[in-house]
């Protein structure tokens, strides 16, 4: 089995199924703040009918068992501006955390991580060395918090605004998916400006 992604915009819905081996799938159901919050064993039939309805294939759970637990988590943004002072750098999710459906946690710490040790490594001032990491994470976190508010507005908005996009930007989509922005898989070094977001709305 492939990774299996599958949307329902006009629910607000998308499911995501990434195969672990020996029969194994993890799978993830992102839908709408505010709705029934889907917790425990007792709420796993209706996670099912959930994935479902938002069009992921039902002979996919005929036998399907729950191997670990049911639980569900905010995805929204949380970040620090110029995440240094006073000889303190945070770095990872205590600099900024994007919304977690997305994966990118593990990517954003690492490269916070990376960017800190080479200024340090290149100044013998740590005070100037902290503010300039702060400043590129800032840029780079930048990046993947404006691809991921797109997504949101694209995918996820339930206003006739929301609806008014998804008709005019996801037949061209369909037929050129380069239209996407790649920067939540591919990094934000990609380039990222008003020719990005016209071509991903659709408005060009």
């Amino acid at each position: 089995m492939d990774t299996v992604r599958v949307s329902r915009t006009e629910f607000g819905r998308s499911v995501l199924m990434f195969p672990q081996g020996r029969g194994r799938v993890r799978t993830y159901l992102v839908y709408q703040y505010g709705d029934h919050r889907l917790q425990g064993d007792a709420d796993v039939s209706g996670f099912v009918a959930a994935v479902v309805r938002a069009g992921a294939p039902e002979d996919f759970f005929s036998d399907a068992r729950p191997a670990g637990p049911l639980a569900t988590f905010d995805g929204a943004d949380t970040w620090v501006d110029h995440p240094y002072r006073d000889g303190i750098a945070l770095i990872g999710d205590a600099a900024a955390a994007n919304d977690p459906s997305h994966g990118d946690g593990m990517s954003l710490t690492l490269r916070d991580v990376r960017v800190l040790r080479d200024v340090l490594r290149t100044s013998h001032d740590w005070d100037a060395a902290g503010h300039a990491y702060a400043a590129e994470h800032d840029r780079h976190y930048g990046v993947i918090h404006t691809v991921a508010g797109w997504y949101s507005e694209l995918f996820y908005d339930l206003t006739p605004e929301g609806d008014a996009r998804r008709t005019r930007a996801l037949p061209l989509i369909q037929q050129d998916r380069t239209r996407v922005p790649d920067h939540l898989v591919g990094g934000p070094d990609l380039p990222l400006d008003e020719t990005t977001r016209r071509r991903f709305f659709g408005e060009e």
